[in-house]
């Protein structure tokens, strides 16, 4: 089915609650997906680099996405498996046109050997806390009465936000 697990790291001193979806992709899901897109605040893109099929799916994600999910959020795309070079069938020149063409942020990972999944989820949610952080300001200046000052709130209260894989 549907894996959902929590995780909470540390970001810029703060303590960020991720909760992350995986659907895996698959297509029976793919009707219950659009109802994780409407709250999701970062949603990662995976393709395996030996699947052609995965990496041909991954327009047709983006499309449902710009469909059902809000038009801020953010989202990458990951090429996962990039351990297993000798049975690559995406060339990760591919991976990154892909991304620019869509101006979304490139990462080739491998699960396996845990290359540059930390980085991943650490990308995504500092991108997340930095458009949370832009939106407060903008608003606060945009209010009358002039600029307001914001002071940080140093109390134990963790930030959240969610994560979808698809």
């Amino acid at each position: 089915g549907i894996d959902f697990k929590i995780r909470t790291i540390e970001l810029d001193g703060k303590k960020i609650k991720l909760q992350i979806w995986d659907t895996a992709g698959q297509e029976r899901f793919r009707t219950i997906t659009t109802a994780y897109y409407r709250g999701a605040m970062g949603i990662m893109l995976v393709y395996d680099i030996t699947n052609e099929k995965s990496f041909d799916n991954i327009k047709n994600w983006i499309r449902n996405i710009e469909e059902h999910a809000s038009s801020d959020v953010e989202r990458m795309i990951l090429g996962n498996k990039c351990d297993m070079n000798d049975k690559r069938q995406v060339s990760k020149e591919r991976g990154e046109k892909l991304a620019i063409d869509y101006g979304i942020k490139f990462l080739e990972t491998s699960a396996k050997s845990s290359t540059n999944v930390e980085e991943a989820f650490f990308t995504l949610a500092r991108d997340i806390m930095t458009k949370l952080n832009r939106k407060m300001n903008d608003s606060n200046l945009s209010g009358a009465g002039g600029p307001v000052k914001i002071t940080e709130n140093r109390s134990k209260k963790t930030s959240f936000f969610r994560c979808s894989l698809l």
